[in-house]
């Protein structure tokens, strides 16, 4: 009976436009991102003896998150702000890269963009908040 009812469910969510779930895988990656984020903060970058050992490289700054992104001539490494998580133009390419590469990545975030629009987003996203400072 259970099973007949998440079937209807389903059905009726594909009918609104629903059934991607993408909005919700996205908002999964950001809670694992954020976890591991507070692990590092929240015990002066000590892992407890009860967690698994999380390694960060030395040039990831406190409230950035690194990405990769492949281009032609090889993976370009990145730094973005934990601000960006509320950039709809970056959240965007969170849940593509979720749709082409899974949540199951370990270390930085691989994107499926160009480099140069990665760094434009990036470019608009600082001026952004650096007009938000001024106000």
């Amino acid at each position: 009976m259970a099973e007949v009812k998440a079937r209807n469910r389903s059905s009726r969510n594909k009918k609104k436009g629903l059934s991607g779930g993408g909005i919700l895988k996205v908002k999964s990656l950001l809670k694992k991102l954020q976890k591991v984020v507070l692990l590092l903060v929240g015990k002066n970058n000590k892992p407890s003896s009860s967690s698994s050992i999380i390694s960060v490289a030395e040039d990831v700054k406190k409230g950035h998150f690194a990405v990769i992104v492949i281009a032609v001539e090889g993976p370009k490494r990145f730094l973005v702000p934990l601000s960006c998580l509320k950039n709809p133009a970056f959240l965007s390419l969170l849940e593509r890269a979720a749709e082409e590469y899974g949540f199951d990545q370990h270390g930085a975030i691989t994107i499926p963009c160009n480099p140069s629009d990665l760094e434009t987003l990036l470019a608009h996203h600082q001026l952004e908040e650096e007009e938000d400072d001024k106000s």
